[in-house]
């Protein structure tokens, strides 16, 4: 269906990407990350929780030894309420660039819009539950399952396991005790994925302090989160 995008929404989230990093109760994440044994880029995620409401927002960049395969930037923002200690997403939106194509994913309002510079907006249906990034960073605890989307495809993801556990990721990322949770997902036709998320307190609040995606027959691709620079 073509339609056009909704750019009150737009416009809100984007000037959300500039100024929810000034306000002082505003906690910012920087991670690194590899796939294998090659250095893979950043991404740097800042959130803030306040009254029952969240907003969030990120910046993803490869960079390094992984650049001769594959090149992708993207800025990510989401608004919404936490209900229950659990991210519910009103608004989501995404802004990808790989090596020959740009693409800007916005999910609002009961449906999502999709648009690239080279054709006319088209509109899906909008996915179920909230936005993959709300639901991994503002989530503090192991939970049992929940649906998650990219603003486009849904798909659940079920704890399979759960265990405290310490770890150790050199001097400039975060070393102490956590909350290892354990997951599994069906993603794109139905190809089952791992994903691991230890849980330490840093800054007074469990964030995710590394997380692995497991793919069968492929490296892990594993953040780990930098607290010296």
């Amino acid at each position: 269906m073509n339609c056009s995008i909704n750019y009150t929404v737009l416009f809100l989230l984007i000037f959300a990407l500039e100024v929810f990093g000034s306000s002082d109760d505003t906690q910012a994440l920087v991670y690194d990350a590899r796939v294998g044994f090659l250095s893979a880029g950043t991404l740097e995620v800042n959130m803030t929780v306040s009254k029952g409401r969240y907003e969030l927002f990120g910046d993803v960049r490869t960079s390094g030894a992984i650049e001769r395969f594959f090149r992708w930037r993207g800025k990510f923002a989401a608004v919404g309420f936490m209900v229950e200690e659990t991210p519910r997403t009103r608004a989501y939106l995404l802004f990808e660039e790989r090596k020959n194509s740009r693409k800007v994913t916005l999910a609002a309002h009961g449906k999502t819009t999709i648009h690239r510079p080279s054709s006319v907006s088209r509109e899906v249906q909008y996915p179920r539950g909230s936005d993959l990034m709300s639901v991994l960073f503002l989530t503090d605890h192991c939970f049992d399952s929940a649906w998650v989307h990219d603003g486009e495809d849904a798909y659940e993801v079920v704890r399979t396991g759960s265990r405290q556990t310490f770890v150790k990721q050199g001097k400039a990322h975060f070393r102490g005790s956590t909350k290892l949770c354990r997951y599994r997902f069906n993603y794109d036709k139905e190809e089952q994925r791992g994903l691991d998320v230890w849980l330490g307190l840093h800054r007074d609040r469990w964030v995710p302090v590394r997380i692995r995606v497991r793919v069968p027959f492929r490296p892990d691709a594993l953040l780990r989160l930098r607290t010296r620079r």
